[in-house]
Parts: C-alpha cells; sequence; structure tokens
C-alpha cells in the first residue's frame, strides 16, 4: 500500500517467538498518536530449543489465524503502508518459507523475516518513542522473547551498541530444563546464568555512569513482573508504577522458582500460557542486569512494532 502523498498512517505486525503483536500509528506533526494496538498469544516458537528447528504445522496455522484478525482490524484505518516482520523462531525454523506463504496468502503482503541485528534496531527505534525515557542520559534496554534477547546501550539518544542473542525464554527451556514443570533447581540455574554470562561476551558494553544508568525492559516478561509487583500492591498493570528494581525482580523469581507448574499457574496476575517459562525467563533478565550492573528498571510498552510503525511514518 503505497500511496502518492505522504504516508499518515502506518501499520507493523510484528511475529516474535511468543507473542503477535499489532500496532497502528498515526503521525500529527512531530508527533505519534497510536490508533489500534493489540497482542496475541501463539508460541510459534515451540521447538525452537532444537538443533535443527521446525515450524510445526499446527503453530504455523494459530499464528496465521491470528495475523489475518491483526490484519482485518488494520484495515479500516487505511495505512499507507502495513508492514509484517518475524523475528527469531520464524528466522532460525528450517521451513520458515512455508510459513511466509502461508502469511502471503492471507494479507497479500510478504512477511519480512528479520535480522537479529535488524531487530535490535527497531527495538531501539521503538524505545525512543516513548515521552517517558526523554531526558534519560544512559540506558540498558533488555528485549527478552521466546527465541532471542535484544541488549541495546544508548548513551544521550544515541545507541552505542546493539546485539540479538540467543537466549530467548523458550529456546533456553527447552534446551536446558529437563523438566519446566517441576521447580528450578539449583543446578539447573547455575546452567542458565552460565550460558547467559557466556553469551553477553561477545558485546562490547561499557558503562559510562554506573550511579545514574536506568535499565528498560520490555516484552512478556517485564510485563508480568511489572503485573505481579503491582498486584501485591493491590494495583491493576496499568495503575502499577512502571519502575521497578532489580531486587524486585529477584523477590519474584524466589518466589516462582520453588513452584510445580500448577502452582505457578494459580499465581495472581501470571498468564497461564508462561508458567511454564516464566522462571527461566525472569532469571535471563535478572542475570544480564547483574552484568550490566543495572538496578533499576522502567518497563515500557514501546518495542519493536513501534521502532517499525515509526520508520514507516
Amino acid at each position: 500500500m503505497s500511496p502518492s502523498a505522504p504516508t499518515r498512517v502506518a501499520g507493523a505486525i510484528d511475529i516474535g517467538s511468543n507473542t503477535i503483536k499489532m500496532l497502528v500509528l498515526q503521525k500529527k506533526g512531530h508527533s505519534l498518536q497510536m490508533l489500534a494496538e493489540q497482542t496475541c498469544e501463539t508460541r510459534i516458537g515451540t521447538g525452537i530449543g532444537n538443533a535443527k528447528p521446525v515450524l510445526r504445522k499446527h503453530n504455523m496455522h494459530r499464528a496465521a489465524e491470528a495475523v489475518n484478525v491483526l490484519f482485518q482490524k488494520m484495515v479500516p484505518f487505511n495505512p499507507g503502508h502495513i508492514h509484517i516482520v518475524a523475528t527469531s523462531a520464524v528466522r532460525d525454523a528450517r521451513n520458515r518459507d512455508e510459513f511466509i506463504g502461508i502469511i502471503r496468502d492471507i494479507t497479500g503482503i510478504t512477511l519480512e523475516v528479520i535480522s537479529g541485528d535488524r531487530e535490535a534496531e527497531l527495538i531501539a527505534k521503538g524505545i525512543l518513542t516513548d515521552p517517558h525515557l526523554k531526558g534519560e542520559k544512559e540506558i540498558v534496554i533488555f528485549d527478552l522473547g521466546g527465541g532471542s534477547v535484544e541488549c541495546i546501550h544508548i548513551v544521550e539518544g544515541r545507541v552505542r551498541m546493539a546485539g540479538s542473542l540467543p537466549l530467548g525464554g523458550v529456546r533456553i527451556m527447552e534446551s536446558l530444563l529437563s523438566d519446566p514443570s517441576s521447580p528450578l533447581s539449583d543446578s539447573e540455574a547455575d546452567l542458565v546464568r552460565k550460558e547467559v554470562l557466556q553469551r553477553v561476551r561477545v558485546l562490547p558494553f561499557a558503562l559510562d555512569n554506573e550511579k545514574a544508568v536506568l535499565g528498560v525492559g520490555t516484552g512478556g516478561t517485564f510485563t508480568t513482573v511489572r503485573a505481579i509487583l503491582g498486584g501485591r500492591m493491590g494495583r491493576k498493570l496499568e495503575e502499577s508504577s512502571p519502575y521497578m528494581t532489580l531486587e524486585g525482580l529477584q523477590s519474584v523469581f524466589q518466589e516462582v522458582r520453588q513452584f510445580h507448574l500448577d502452582q505457578r499457574l494459580r499465581i495472581p496476575n501470571l498468564p497461564l500460557n508462561r508458567a511454564d517459562v516464566f522462571p527461566v525467563s525472569l532469571l535471563i533478565l535478572i542475570t544480564l542486569g547483574q552484568w550490566a550492573g543495572v538496578n533499576r528498571f522502567f518497563h515500557t510498552f514501546h518495542n519493536l512494532r513501534f521502532g517499525l510503525a515509526a520508520e514507516l511514518l
């Protein structure tokens, strides 16, 4: 969809390993206005922990149905551009071309499978659209998905470092845990920490000001932690503080790691479809925070889809 006049409305669909997210943005002067958004939990990345991952037929068709629903909800806004991208689970899958064909048949749009570097670039652009972060001089971003985590260091509004690592929650759960429905043992927790610390060694990272740096978290794990911490104070997610501490993350982890899956399913504000992977995902984030020297975090919903839509505009 490419009108001759400048694009004022753009739509983006982000097919992640755990979720599929839709966003429609409108450009008004120098600002961006959100017209529509929706998230569908699909976990297309089941099996991503295998050496040669393959997208399962059922998961592909369930994801395609979700994309169709989201696409149809975007059309009434008459976006000048609609872009659909997929990240870690699809780009690693041996049969990704089959899924690309399914999405093209449904929407008429060719799905773009983006690289890890491109994913990190779009996340950085999306984060910088959040007005709450305008005054922050130094931020470290962690966007944890099912297949990968993007680590981004921004100083004075400029990206200094951006990297994508195969440390997604589902990937690590499937590859390192013998039984995700059991409590997380000390030995398995050590394996997760060692894997994270081994992977981050490739990132050229150094803080300018450890005392002033702010960690920024986006993705379902951060959303869930915020919801759980807010629930402890009797607040709904939208009423809870977006600011969290490393100590707060650790307190939630120590609670959930000791439970069997059926006990986790009863934890208030822990989504049922994240109960299996949540302890591992949270441990990954805690380990990343400790590695980076970040003790306080800000949770934002401005993620890859915001970066993609803003770029289209």
